[in-house]
């Protein structure tokens, strides 16, 4: 993030605008705490809807605000000519929609590590169980080897099931 850059545009605009600080937190809603550590740079991740309503307040382009808060590579993934002159509405619309994407796929990738790391361990118990019982310990039969391996293998299942690709912004 380029804060300079940011605390720049900001502060020129809030100038412009011939509001305070404090009149601008009340504005946008963000807590005055929260904007004067954006102003002095020391929010280093600020949230977009912060972002989106300090450019509706000040009348600054939201593209520029994004810019200088280190999100350029995003607009540039996100296929500028596919989102070249949208409102700044739109824009941010179709960043919270990249952004909660983002997540459904981290959330799919943390579902499917707690379900590998279960299956693992059952697996581990199942191979434990067998060296018992092959050393003499408690009998494991087996009808109970193939039923707790097919259990494990149906676990699994949802591991192999594709990402639903629908959720991903742009394939409504």
């Amino acid at each position: 993030m380029n804060s300079e850059k940011l605390q720049n545009l900001l502060l020129n605009a809030i100038d412009k605008k011939g509001i305070s600080q404090r009149e601008l937190a009340k504005l946008t809603g963000i807590s005055r705490s929260t904007l004067n550590d954006i102003l002095n740079g020391k929010i280093k991740k600020i949230k977009l809807d912060d972002l989106y309503q300090i450019s509706i307040i000040l009348e600054l382009n939201l593209e520029n605000l994004l810019e200088a808060c280190g999100f350029k590579s995003l607009i540039k993934s996100l296929n500028t000519d596919r989102y070249a002159g949208m409102s700044d509405r739109t824009l941010k619309e179709k960043l919270d929609e990249y952004q909660q994407s983002e997540m459904n796929l981290l959330d799919w990738d943390a579902k499917k590590r707690k379900i590998s790391e279960k299956v693992s361990r059952d697996l581990f118990s199942i191979r434990n169980r067998i060296d018992l019982s092959d050393r003499g310990g408690e009998e494991y039969s087996h009808s109970e080897i193939i039923a707790n391996i097919d259990s494990a293998i149906e676990e699994l299942s949802a591991v192999h099931e594709k990402y639903d690709y629908s959720k991903l912004p742009g394939n409504k």
